[in-house]
């Protein structure tokens, strides 16, 4: 199978059917949870996203560039560090800001990492505790050395989920006209802008979720996966009652 789609870099949207984004990992529940507000600066709104050199500034990050040391020193306590995985999964390292305050729109911020298997497989085995995470997904939560350890990691990716609902007309005065749209006229819309790595999933009836890579890892992480994730729930394999 493709590195990329073995890569822990997921996400699951609901639109009827569970269609799978190649975007910010199996635990991506963790971030509509909120308590604690981490304040952030008018560069680091969700509207501030923007191509940099050959890379992308987001959230007060660059992709790429930044890691799991610079995230820390942003958010200190604020930043939630495990690996989340699927019983017998190797899973992902990811970071996760629980709350902050982002350009007046309170949301939840997961930052992912693109670790070997082998390695994640270690943190498991030498993580401080294992937690139940819901269903079939574990929280294996990291022992201080590690989480030290850990701090050159690469960031990869990062999504954001506002509390509130932005609509069609909100983002476009923000994001501007998409390049393209995925599944246009549908429930869940993905608007791709790849001059600046961002996929924005509009929900006309949920929250929207925001996606940002590389822009050189655009087509990869997010625009082929999400057209075929996209077809194959269209298939009549797919809507065939069971």
């Amino acid at each position: 199978m493709n590195r990329v789609l073995k890569s822990p870099f997921l996400v699951a949207l609901l639109a009827g059917l569970v269609i799978l984004v190649l975007a910010f990992v199996p635990a991506l529940w963790q971030v509509l949870r909120g308590t604690a507000s981490a304040p952030v600066s008018s560069a680091d709104t969700p509207w501030s996203i923007a191509a940099r050199g050959d890379g992308v500034a987001a959230f007060g990050l660059q992709l790429p560039g930044s890691t799991l040391a610079d995230a820390e020193r942003r958010w200190g306590e604020d930043l939630q560090l495990a690996v989340m995985a699927e019983t017998g999964q190797a899973g992902a390292l990811e970071g996760y800001v629980e709350r902050f305050e982002a350009g007046g729109v309170g949301g939840r911020l997961l930052l992912t990492t693109a670790l070997p298997e082998a390695e994640l497989q270690r943190l498991q085995q030498s993580a401080a505790e294992r937690e139940p995470a819901g269903g079939t997904l574990w929280r294996y939560r990291l022992r201080a050395s590690e989480r030290k350890a850990m701090g050159a990691t690469p960031l990869v990716g990062l999504s954001f989920i506002p509390a509130a609902n932005l609509d069609a007309q909100t983002l476009r005065q923000r994001f501007g006209e998409p390049d393209e749209i995925i599944a246009p006229g549908g429930r869940l819309e993905h608007w791709l802008y790849p001059a600046r790595g961002l996929a924005i999933a509009v929900d006309a009836e949920g929250r929207e979720l925001l996606q940002v890579v590389a822009p050189a890892d655009f087509e990869r992480r997010l625009r082929a996966p999400l057209k075929t994730a996209v077809s194959a729930a269209a298939s009549p394999a797919a809507s065939a009652p069971r």
